[in-house]
Formats: structure tokens, C-alpha cells, sequence
């Protein structure tokens, strides 16, 4: 795996990321690579792609993926 150092990153949000990280129960690094992931959409691939293997499989699978998606994205708060 790649190692990634940040720079500057502003004390309010490390300080929000150091009160996530604990609700959730993760380390501050376990938490920034997946609000990375989340950020990024690479969740949302790998849930498409899971769903699409689980079909080829099976035939049909009754999920809601849209769903899925909104349910996980962040809620906006602005």
C-alpha cells in the first residue's frame, strides 16, 4: 500500500476528523482512507460491481443500489 502524508491540513478539521474517527470507532487514518473512498466513489464501484457479480451468479438479485447509494452519501448540511 502507498503511503500518503498531508500537509497543512487546518487544526478545525483535524479536529473533526479526530471526533469521527473515535464515533466510529477507527483510527484517524482507517477513517480518512474511507472517507477518501466515499469521497472518491470508489465504494459506490465496488458495490455496483459486487451487485453485478451477485447477478451473473444468480439471476436476479431485488436491491435497491440506487438506494443503497443515497443511504450512504453524507447528508448535506448546507
Amino acid at each position: 500500500m502507498a503511503t500518503l502524508h498531508l500537509r497543512n491540513v487546518p487544526e478545525d478539521l483535524d479536529a473533526l476528523l479526530t471526533q469521527d474517527a473515535a464515533a466510529h470507532g477507527q483510527s484517524k487514518n482507517r477513517r480518512a482512507v474511507e472517507l477518501l473512498r466515499r469521497a472518491l466513489g470508489v465504494d459506490q464501484v465496488e458495490r455496483a460491481a459486487l451487485v453485478a457479480e451477485i447477478r451473473r451468479e444468480r439471476g436476479t438479485v431485488d436491491v435497491d443500489i440506487a438506494a443503497i447509494i443515497r443511504d450512504d452519501r453524507p447528508i448535506d448540511a448546507g
